[in-house]
């Protein structure tokens, strides 16, 4: 017996995900992006970073065809950002001046920090492709945010948080038992 969905949603909602806006340049050179969790590092040597996408976004079809991406890490005040880049609108930037990466690949200047990478590897698993990435380029821009805050914004148990928010949720939460 497998897994049903909505359980799989649930226990999985509680493994705290940092936020990131996955961005891409599409064929006619407009900037795509959305938010994404499932993202992370590979490997040191050489730098490599996954991100897994659903194979139906314009955003997949932008690094499929472009070969690069960016993962742009959102803060503790970029909620309204990652929530902008979760929906299904389609002009994502609108009011935003991204710069452009060493590969192309937009940057958002609320990031935290970014990878800049070039596609090594495409792994398709169920309805997602895993992105493998080389990084070309990577910077930590928290230094320059208006808000001061260095702290992450996590995806937790269907929610935006904060660190401390999501331990407070989890400390709140019935419990559960399989």
């Amino acid at each position: 017996m497998t897994v049903s969905a909505d359980r799989f949603r649930d226990v999985l909602g509680r493994l705290a995900g940092g936020v990131c806006v996955v961005t891409a340049r599409d064929p006619d050179g407009g900037p795509r992006g959305l938010t994404a969790t499932a993202v992370c590092s590979v490997s040191l040597e050489p730098p490599l970073v996954l991100a897994c996408l659903a194979g139906d976004s314009r955003t997949h079809r932008a690094i499929d065809v472009s070969g690069h991406y960016a993962v742009n890490f959102l803060g503790a005040g970029d909620r309204e950002l990652a929530k902008r880049f979760a929906g299904d609108e389609e002009d994502k930037f609108s009011g935003l001046e991204p710069t452009a990466g060493r590969t192309g690949a937009p940057l958002l200047a609320a990031a935290l920090g970014y990878c800049d990478c070039v596609v090594i590897d495409r792994v398709v698993a169920g309805d997602h492709t895993v992105f493998i990435g080389r990084v070309e380029a990577a910077g930590t821009v928290a230094a320059t945010r208006a808000s001061g805050s260095a702290s992450p914004l996590l995806r937790y148990r269907g929610s935006y948080a904060t660190v401390s928010q999501a331990v407070e949720m989890e400390e709140k939460a019935p419990g559960d038992g399989a």
